[in-house]
């Protein structure tokens, strides 16, 4: 499919009493509907997102639900590693179906996307 475009939602920003993380997250599932190749990267204060946590306690919306799907979908979830460091989040902590790579990683991502959503 020559036609597919590469579409990269950047998720920065902490999920902690706002709606942004889960709002993202829902968005890159819509994309998928257009049959684009969506991968959704959570860096900074968003690697927070790549853990369990309860949504009615940090005041954050539900990103579980986003995180299952986007896979099935054929999409993909990524954690920026040294965000993880950054923010002392072990690896083994991450939910199943989230890729912990370099930010070099994103870097090659975001140079070959032809679209960049950041929230």
């Amino acid at each position: 499919m020559a036609n597919r475009k590469k579409v990269v939602v950047l998720v920065r920003h902490s999920p902690l009493n706002q709606l942004k993380g889960s709002e993202a997250l829902r968005q890159s599932v819509g994309l998928t509907l257009a049959d684009n190749e969506v991968t959704a990267i959570l860096v900074d204060a968003a690697a927070w997102l790549s853990v369990p946590m309860n949504p009615k306690l940090v005041g954050g919306g539900d990103v579980g639900k986003h995180i299952e799907a986007l896979p099935m979908l054929g999409s993909r979830v990524e954690v920026e590693k040294e965000s993880l460091d950054r923010y002392r989040i072990d690896v083994g902590d991450v939910l199943p179906g989230i890729e912990v790579v370099s930010a070099a990683t994103i870097c090659g991502e975001l140079a070959a996307a032809d679209a960049v959503i950041v929230f």
